[in-house]
This record gives C-alpha cells, structure tokens and sequence, in this order.
C-alpha cells in the first residue's frame, strides 16, 4: 500500500514539474526596430543613434535626429529654406536612398 503511494506521489510530482514551463512567460522576441543601431540596451542603442547623426552632419546633411525605419535610416533633415524634410539612408555607408 505504502508502496502504490509513493509511486502516485512520484508520478504527480514529475507531472506537476513538466506542466511548471507551460506557465512560464515567454522570452521578449527582438523586433527590427533594434537591427538598425543595434540590440543591446536603450543607452547603447542612443549612443549609436548619436553616432550616426554626427556622421550624416560630417558629411553636409542637416539632419536633426535619426531613427530606424524598416532597415534604413530616417533622418529629420532641416533644408536652407527651414523646412523639414525626411531622407533615408542605408546603414552603413550611410548613402541616401530615394523612396
């Protein structure tokens, strides 16, 4: 008798444990919204962002803030006239892509 009860508790307890993960949160899913300036955290990704910005700025572009678009690079761009505008440019080589 004792022995069919230690089995039952034995099987209950490994089924309970198996049923454990299916109540686990799932693990955050990377979106694309990171593949631009990167995965890592909020402040690396800034860091990136603010890197990019001063590229584009070294090489003539006016741009005020960037940010990741579907893989590329959109840029608020102040013209000379003082309008804003919005231009995209690959990652990267930072070359300006016409949409």
């Amino acid at each position: 008798m004792i022995k069919n009860t230690i089995i039952a508790l034995v099987a209950a307890a490994s089924l309970g444990g198996a049923a454990v993960p299916a109540f686990a949160a799932p693990a955050p899913v990377e979106t694309n919204i990171d593949t631009v300036f990167g995965g890592g955290s909020t402040e690396m990704r800034a860091f990136i962002a603010d890197s990019v910005l001063s590229q584009l700025q070294q090489k003539g572009v006016n741009a005020t803030a960037v940010e990741d678009w579907s893989g590329l690079i959109r840029a608020y761009v102040t013209l000379e006239d003082g309008s804003q505008t919005m231009q995209f440019f690959k990652p990267g080589s930072l070359e300006q892509v016409q949409l």
